[in-house]
């Protein structure tokens, strides 16, 4: 855990990861989705994380990544598992488990906007929202879900650069 004032940044966040493509936003694999996760695939540019009493488990974030693909996040393994076996036997569509292909930045506070703008990125995702940004250099999803946090997933080949540019721009962070 690195820390300034303002600012909490969790460079290996735990994740366990996977994408639910489907052929038809509006189909049966997507109602599958619906049914087992407790809502349905996230609206363009959005996401939310699943309630408490969701039918798979709470700790699952969806996040919309094009119009027939949806990013399932956790930092537990076992929700996503419900999740997945939930989906067995659902049609046009399938799960793909990401896990160790994908890597999370959790950012915590009030200055979480200045860090994205250090790193070459615009205005950060607001509560709610998943979009696609170049920090660092690199492809990254910015996902929020929860006020004064964020998360950033970048694929596991980036992770090393995107950390090592966040190191440096801590490094020379000074505190106003």
């Amino acid at each position: 855990m690195l820390e300034r004032p303002g600012l909490e940044v969790q460079l290996d966040a735990p994740l366990h990861a996977a994408t639910l493509r489907y052929f038809d936003a509006g189909g049966s694999f997507a109602a599958a989705v619906a049914g087992a996760a407790g809502t349905p695939p996230p609206a363009p540019l959005t996401a939310t994380a699943l309630p408490a009493d969701a039918p798979c488990g709470a700790g699952l974030v969806l996040a919309w990544l094009r119009p027939t693909e949806t990013l399932v996040l956790g930092e537990e393994a076992a929700p996503l598992a419900a999740l997945q076996a939930g989906l067995g036997d659902a049609t046009g569509g399938h799960v793909v488990d990401l896990t160790g292909g994908l890597r999370m930045v959790r950012l915590r506070g009030a200055r979480v906007a200045e860090l994205l703008s250090r790193l070459g990125g615009s205005t950060p995702a607001a509560l709610g929202e998943a979009r696609r940004a170049r920090l660092a250099d690199v492809p990254v999803l910015v996902v929020c879900v929860r006020p004064a946090e964020t998360l950033l997933v970048v694929d596991r080949a980036y992770a090393e650069h995107l950390r090592g540019w966040i190191e440096a721009t801590l490094a020379d962070w000074k505190d106003e």
